[in-house]
This record gives C-alpha cells, structure tokens and sequence, in this order.
C-alpha cells in the first residue's frame, strides 16, 4: 500500500541534520527547528504506525472518535480532492436496484473526479461473500475501503478487524457497521427519524380525512433482521401513536415484501389489500414498495381510496406524488449525499489525517409533500 507520509519523512529528515549542524556551532543553543522537529517525528511516527496497524495506530484511533451521532452537510466536510493517487475499493451489497446503483454510480463519478482509481464489488448481500471481496482488497493494498455492510452485520465485523491490522481506512455507508466494529465513521441518514416524519404527516392528515372511527393502514417491511428497516418502521408507527392520541389509527397488517424492489411492494400490497378491504393507508419500507403499491391500488381500482408514504425521495415516487397520486409523504434518503459525504471523510483522512466528528454522521432529515416535491424533483435524476 502507498504510504503518503513519506514526504513528511523526509522533511523531518533535513530538519534534523540541519540542528545537527548548528548544534555543532553552538551546543548550548535550542533552535526552533529542533523543537518543530520533535513534535513532527511524533507525529509521523503516530500515522506510520496507523497505517501499520500497530498499537497505536487505527484501533487507538477509532476508539478516540466520539460515539454520539452527529448531523452533518456535506459543505461542514473535507474537500473532494485527491492530493495523491489513491485506490479506494467499494464493497457494496449489490449494484442492481435503483437506490444503490445511483449511490455507486455518483460515488464513482465523484471519486474519480477527485483523482481516485475506484475498485468495484458487489455481494448481493451475502456478507461470506463480502468477507472475502474485503480480503482481497487487502491484499491488493488499497488505501482505503468504503463499504455497505451485508446481513447479517456481525459476520463482517471480523474482516473489519484484519483492515485494521492492515492500516486499511474504512467508512461504511448508509448502514452502520456492527457496534464495536473497527471502522471511521458511519455515513447514513437518520431512518428513525425519516419514518417518523412520514408517520407524522399520514396520521395527520388521516385524522382530518376521517374525523370519526377507527381508520386502518397497513405496513409493508422489507426484510427481517434489517436493522435499517426496523428504525423506519418503528419511526412511523411512534409518531403515529404520538398524533393520534385517541388510538384511532390501528395497524391492521404488517407484512414483509422480501427485499427492496417494485415488484415486490406490488405483490405484497395485492395480499395486502385483497385481505383488508378497509385499508386506508399504506406506509412503505422505502419508495419501491409504494411505487408498486400504488399500481396494486390502480389494479383494484382503490387509488383514491388511499395515501401512502416511505422513505428514500425517489423520482418514480415524485411523479406519482406531482400526478396527485396516493403517494403524500416521502421521507429524503438521497444516495448522492451520503456517498458523496464517505468520499469526503476518507480523502480527508488520507490527504492529512483529518478525523470525522462523529462515528456516525447522519445527513439532516427532509420531508418531502405535494406541497414541496417540486424543490426535490429532478426529472433528469437516474434515480
């Protein structure tokens, strides 16, 4: 692996012979550059051994960086430039469904922008899989790693192990690592606090739709054990308990699509319906589901019967929402920010040693409505 230290090495290096000599002319003389040069060694020292793995080196510091998640804009991070040639390889869970394959798309079109040689693997969310990927990636002597962890988290956590060893930088996004992982910082958006917001906005207007009795909605998960997922969820099903306090609104089904397509938001949300014919609310994992939904809505003639909301802000679910379609809500889960915001903290890292503030960095939380979309809508967007 490059080491980017070197000219700094060699500073120190020139710095000392030059005390040496004047030393040799007057021994009783401190000069300033000995001094400046002490404080540079150990510095060097600190980021040789970081890069080495060694004990006070990768592991010392991701325990130094604070735990509490912190919100962040992409302007508050490091520049998106390269001051050397680096290779950042990207473990990605797949690179097919229209959220992560925007997420690549953008951070491969950023990085190598910025100066970066970007290497590419996808798992299909079989963390076995990605282990080995990550090894490789080890032995090919990357400078750093961005990953998006794969199910179940904690068969990754080893492989975060051995990049540490390695010396080897690793930001994960849109899905934190396993708590206690060795890595930089996280990149994410809050999901909690996106379904909250969307929960926030469908029970309201409920509540004025249907002034009396019990008004029913149904919730389509994606996958069990996803912990992502579950936040969303819980997010929406909180502020709905927290709006209605008269307990109107009831959850009548909660049924999980499988993964996170529109095809399967279209099935699950025919069984859906087909079951529960008082539906009158369909809140989504993420935008496919209700993207697909919406077309079993269509299907059974019941569009108008229902409003629907998720998170992520995708364009499909924009047009159906600027159409006046049943899509009301759409927390912003943007693939551009938070893989721009991995890109950012790991050239600051690797160009001078700049730490995140946080081991979680979260993107600020939007709403987008009816009354907003057009903020938010791009219909050149690839996503």
């Amino acid at each position: 692996m490059k080491r980017k230290w070197w000219k700094r090495i060699m500073a120190v290096s020139m710095a000392a012979m030059l005390s040496f000599a004047l030393w040799g002319c007057d021994s009783g003389q401190e000069t300033q550059e000995t001094a400046d040069s002490t404080e540079e060694v150990s510095d060097t020292e600190g980021a040789d051994e970081a890069e080495s793995g060694g004990e006070n080196g990768l592991q010392s510091l991701y325990a130094s960086i604070p735990t509490e998640a912190q919100y962040v804009s992409l302007d508050e991070l490091p520049e998106l430039k390269a001051n050397e040639e680096y290779t950042i390889g990207c473990a990605m869970t797949n690179v097919s469904t229209g959220w992560f394959k925007a997420l690549y798309d953008n951070l491969e079109t950023e990085l190598s922008g910025a100066g970066v040689n970007v290497l590419l693997v996808e798992c299909n969310d079989d963390a076995n899989e990605q282990v080995n990927q990550v090894e490789n990636f080890i032995a090919q002597g990357v400078d750093a790693i961005i990953i998006n962890p794969a199910n179940p988290q904690e068969t990754v956590t080893s492989v975060l192990e051995d990049t540490c060893a390695a010396g080897i930088p690793v930001v994960a996004v849109d899905v934190p690592p396993e708590e206690g992982a060795e890595y930089l910082t996280a990149c994410v958006t809050d999901a909690y606090q996106l379904g909250y917001m969307v929960g926030e906005e469908l029970a309201t207007r409920l509540l004025e739709m249907y002034p009396e009795g019990e008004i029913e909605y149904g919730m389509i998960g994606g996958t069990d054990g996803n912990s992502i997922a579950a936040s969303r969820n819980q997010g929406a099903r909180d502020a709905i308990a927290d709006i209605d306090t008269e307990g109107r609104i009831v959850e009548a089904t909660f049924l999980y699509a499988g993964d996170y397509s529109e095809e399967s938001g279209l099935v699950t949300a025919q069984n859906m319906l087909a079951a529960n014919q008082n539906l009158k609310c369909i809140i989504g994992t993420c935008d496919a589901h209700i993207v697909g939904a919406t077309s079993a809505a269509e299907q059974l003639g019941l569009e108008d019967n229902l409003i629907m909301g998720a998170v992520d802000g995708s364009k499909a679910a924009f047009e159906i929402m600027k159409e006046g379609g049943p899509i009301v809500a759409l927390g912003l889960n943007s693939p551009y920010e938070v893989g721009e915001a991995a890109g950012r903290v790991l050239l600051g890292y690797l160009n001078d040693g700049t730490l995140p503030a946080s081991k979680t960095l979260q993107m600020s939380p939007t709403l987008v409505t009816p009354d907003t979309v057009d903020e938010y809508y791009d219909p050149n967007s690839a996503w």
